[in-house]
C-alpha cells in the first residue's frame, strides 16, 4: 500500500512539476515578439565560441608567453568545459525529455531554424555559458569579471527558453551543471597542484 501511495505521489508531483514548467515557459516566451527575436538569436549564438574559446586562449596565450599560470588556467577551463558538457550529454540520453516545441507544439514553436530536435533536459547551452562564467570569475574573482560574466549567462538561459526551445527546469539545471563542474574541476587542479607542490 505504502509503495502504490509513493508512486501515485511520484506521478502527481511529476505532473504538477511538468505543468508548472510549462506555465513559467508559456509566461517567458510571450514576453518576447516571435517575428524579433534577433537578440536572443545572438546571444543563443555566442555560447559556443566563448565556451570552446575560452580553454583555447588560455592555452595559446599561456604557451606563447610560457606563462604558467595561464597555462594551468587553461587547462582547468579545457577539463571542466568536457566534464560539465559529458555530463549534459549523458543526462539527456538517460532522460530523454522531448523539447517544448515538440511536446506541446500547440503552445510553443521553435524560433530558430538550426535548432536540432535533440533532447532538452538539461540545456546544453546553459551549461556551457555557466560554466564558462564560472570558470572566469574563479580565476579572477572580482565583480567587475563576475557582473558581466554572469549577466550573459543569464542572457544565454533567457534565450533558449525565449526561442521556445528549453523548459526553465533544462535551463537551471544546465546552469547548476555547468557552474558545479567549474567549480569541482577547480578545487581538483588547486588539490593536485598544491601536493605536487609540496
Amino acid at each position: 500500500m505504502k509503495k502504490l501511495f509513493l508512486l501515485c505521489w511520484l506521478i502527481a508531483s511529476q505532473l504538477n512539476a511538468q505543468t508548472l514548467d510549462s506555465r513559467l515557459l508559456e509566461h517567458l516566451y510571450s514576453l518576447s515578439k516571435s517575428t524579433d527575436v534577433r537578440f536572443e538569436k545572438f546571444i543563443s549564438s555566442t555560447t559556443t565560441p566563448i565556451g570552446v574559446g575560452l580553454p583555447v586562449i588560455y592555452l595559446a596565450s599561456g604557451f606563447a608567453t610560457k606563462n604558467k599560470n595561464l597555462q594551468q588556467h587553461g587547462w582547468h577551463a579545457l577539463g571542466s568545459f568536457v566534464v560539465a558538457s559529458s555530463i549534459t550529454q549523458l543526462t539527456k540520453r538517460i532522460v530523454l525529455r522531448e523539447r517544448p516545441f515538440v511536446a506541446e507544439p500547440q503552445r510553443f514553436t521553435a524560433r530558430i531554424s538550426e535548432e536540432d530536435i535533440n533532447y532538452s533536459f538539461p540545456s546544453g547551452h546553459a551549461t556551457t555559458a555557466f560554466n564558462a562564467a564560472t570558470t572566469l570569475t574563479l580565476h579572477y574573482p572580482k565583480w567587475y569579471v563576475a557582473v558581466p560574466a554572469y549577466a550573459w549567462a543569464s542572457a544565454v538561459g533567457y534565450s533558449r527558453m525565449s526561442l521556445g526551445v528549453h523548459y526553465p527546469s533544462d535551463v537551471l539545471a544546465g546552469a547548476v551543471t555547468g557552474a558545479a563542474s567549474a567549480w569541482l574541476t577547480y578545487k581538483i587542479q588547486q588539490k593536485w597542484l598544491n601536493r605536487k607542490a609540496k
